[in-house]
């Protein structure tokens, strides 16, 4: 997923601190948890994870990346003959997994529905939805607005397969589990194929090489886990005072670019609400996700709350040079719950596509520094 202060890159770095640092326990909370993928690292590493964040795309990730342990049957789906557990003649290469044939026969039964549900909804033919007519070229034409975050094709397949997955849930046709992998797996590849560089606060006037490929669901590598896990929807500052955990590790906001208009997009999708959307770019109301660590008055003050309400026996603070909060700050909010140790690490931002015939970036020199705050509060 394209997004702002995503740390797949960093877990390396991020990793090689808490080894060098001697960092053990059984639960880990992120509360910024974003896309999940730290979450995710830590829980193939048998952590107990607990995450959050206010937006509710990254619930729908934590629902099937941290909460689901195992992949589900798709039960109704069977028996109302929508899938089948005929073997086709494609088995055999279906077999990814050999030792799950060996040692668990139900767990490569359910990969395989999950591998025909996803089948299924990619062969759905699009519709004329929500995302067709609010960001596509053909569905904007005659509005005041013109958009185009997705082709044609990609919005009706949006709207078809996210319309499907509403019935199906609706009609208990899918349990929950079942509705939020399979809405995780629309999400990504949704944003896989949007005609934007980076976030969805503008759309690009040419098409991205990426974004005229057509949308195809593939299905989620979830995690298997014997650990019960916790997701919430919850603000941070207000989440940090119920929770204990033995690593605390914080990824806030670090600029003043909010989370929710930045992806508007992607939050329709989850909610699927038909919200009243306005502006050049379709924006979404999002007055109750506004978050003051994008505020440069206020973000102080609430990471200051924060670390003061904070159970864990170590803490871990994501930000950069580029953050809201200084680095002597920081640091002077940090030492107040212990001893404070200081990592950096060059970071190269992220970027949508190469430098091309049609798209050169102005700004070559894309490194930033990462640092990462380490405390020890005992």
């Amino acid at each position: 997923m394209k997004y702002i202060g995503n740390k797949l890159r960093l877990l390396p770095f991020i990793n090689q601190v808490i080894k060098k640092e001697r960092i053990s326990g059984e639960t880990f909370f992120d509360p910024f948890t974003g896309t999940t993928f730290v979450a995710q690292f830590y829980k193939k590493k048998g952590y107990k994870i607990i995450t959050s964040d206010i937006m509710k795309y990254s619930y729908v990730m934590q629902y099937a990346y941290i909460k689901v342990n195992d992949y589900p049957p798709f039960n109704e789906l069977l028996k109302n003959e929508i899938i089948s557990d005929e073997k086709g003649a494609d088995f055999q290469q279906n077999l990814l997994d050999i030792e799950a044939v060996r040692n668990s026969p139900t767990l490569l039964r359910n990969k395989i529905r999950l591998k025909k549900v996803i089948e299924y909804l990619n062969n759905l033919p699009g519709i004329k939805g929500f995302m067709c007519e609010n960001y596509s070229p053909g569905g904007t034409k005659d509005k005041k607005y013109q958009r185009q975050f997705f082709t044609d094709y990609n919005a009706m397949k949006i709207d078809a397969i996210r319309t499907k997955l509403q019935e199906w849930f609706d009609a208990e046709l899918i349990t929950e589990a079942e509705f939020y992998i399979l809405l995780a797996s629309l999400i990504n590849e949704a944003d896989y194929v949007a005609n934007m560089s980076g976030t969805y606060g503008a759309f690009l006037k040419i098409w991205r090489s990426v974004a005229l490929n057509r949308l195809t669901l593939k299905p989620p590598e979830l995690i298997l886990s014997n650990k019960t896990h916790e997701i919430y929807q919850e603000d941070a500052n207000k989440l940090i005072r119920k929770i204990k955990c033995d690593i605390l590790y914080i990824d806030p906001p670090y600029n003043t670019r909010q989370y929710a208009s930045n992806f508007h997009i992607l939050e329709t999708i989850a909610e699927w609400d038909n919200p009243k959307i306005y502006g050049k770019t379709g924006l979404r109301p999002y007055e109750n996700q506004i978050s003051n660590y994008n505020k440069k008055g206020k973000c102080i003050i609430a990471f200051r709350d924060l670390i003061s309400h904070a159970h864990a026996k170590y803490i871990l603070v994501s930000y950069n040079d580029e953050g809201i909060i200084p680095k002597e700050t920081m640091k002077e909010i940090l030492d107040s719950k212990g001893e404070t140790t200081f990592y950096q690490t060059p970071y190269r931002r992220f970027r949508t596509e190469s430098d091309h015939e049609k798209r050169h970036y102005k700004r070559k020199d894309d490194l930033v520094t990462e640092f990462l705050y380490v405390v020890k509060t005992g």
